[in-house]
């Protein structure tokens, strides 16, 4: 075993003497087996919020707390513009009740974020779940959770009816109480 007083003549891991290899290790990978695309390819979420929240968050400067405000109204309105028309009422409900704020600025707000959207990610459908926002000496420094709602590749389908199952047919309606029924068997009398 190594100590702090040996271990410049050992070697390997744990002192052991016999040099191991270090490096990933391929065994039994098939040849047809997809690759992955590089990651300067891949979407990144955190960009695209940055990049979608720009206008918000210039307007905020170096204040901390205000960019952190412009980033939860970015988030806000990033999931509501994938959500649909019912997430943007709610979503301008939401920035009506912020103090200060208009009718005439959410509008505006609003429709600058939509047309930014559209723009830039007219095909991104991934809804923010969580994002955490650091700010440091060196600068800051974002981490986005988020759910893709609808991943390429996957459609909605009617299963029930590719299996060929029918579907089940509405409950029958209860039997009026009305008189009791008279048995024609003579055991029962």
């Amino acid at each position: 075993m190594s100590n702090p007083r040996n271990r410049r003549r050992t070697k390997g891991a744990f002192g052991k003497p016999k040099p191991r290899t270090v490096g990933p290790v391929f065994r039994n990978i098939p040849a047809n087996m997809p690759v992955r695309e590089s990651a300067k390819d891949a979407f990144n979420i955190s960009d695209a919020l940055i990049n979608f929240a720009k206008p918000i968050t210039e307007q905020a400067g170096n204040n901390h707390t205000a960019i952190r405000g412009a980033m939860n109204v970015a988030v806000l309105l990033w999931n509501a513009l994938i959500e649909g028309p019912a997430a943007i009422e709610t979503a301008k409900q939401k920035l009506l009740a912020l103090p200060g704020a208009t009718a005439e600025q959410v509008e505006d707000l609003i429709t600058t974020m939509t047309a930014r959207k559209t723009e830039l990610y007219p095909d991104i459908k991934q809804l923010v779940c969580d994002y955490s926002l650091n700010f440091t000496k060196k600068g800051a420094n974002i981490r986005v959770a988020s759910m893709n709602i609808a991943p390429p590749g996957v459609e909605k389908t009617d299963i029930a009816g590719k299996l060929g199952a029918v579907p089940a047919a509405s409950p029958a309606p209860a039997p009026t109480p009305a008189e009791p029924e008279k048995s024609s068997d003579p055991e029962s009398k």
